[in-house]
């Protein structure tokens, strides 16, 4: 899931999934290890499972709380 290149300054990025909070920065609050981030902000969900399907949200936290909402859809047979 991309996220364009931006200048937070003291801005702190997060990706969360419902309530539960992924990675805020470049920590990764999350223990699942099949979740990382790559070239510092984009959020990587390696062998993917059907429960993994769902809505993920960048939110760059400021006065207005700027979310973007990515939904991941599972194709395919498990």
């Amino acid at each position: 899931m991309a996220r364009d290149q931006v200048r937070l300054g003291t801005l702190v990025l997060l990706w969360r999934r419902g309530s539960n909070v992924l990675t805020a920065s470049q920590l990764m609050v999350t223990r699942d290890e099949r979740i990382r981030l790559v070239n510092g902000y984009n959020l990587e969900i390696s062998e993917l499972e059907p429960q993994d399907a769902g809505d993920y949200v960048c939110q760059i936290s400021d006065k207005v709380n700027k979310d973007q909402v990515h939904t991941v859809e599972i194709l395919g047979k498990f």
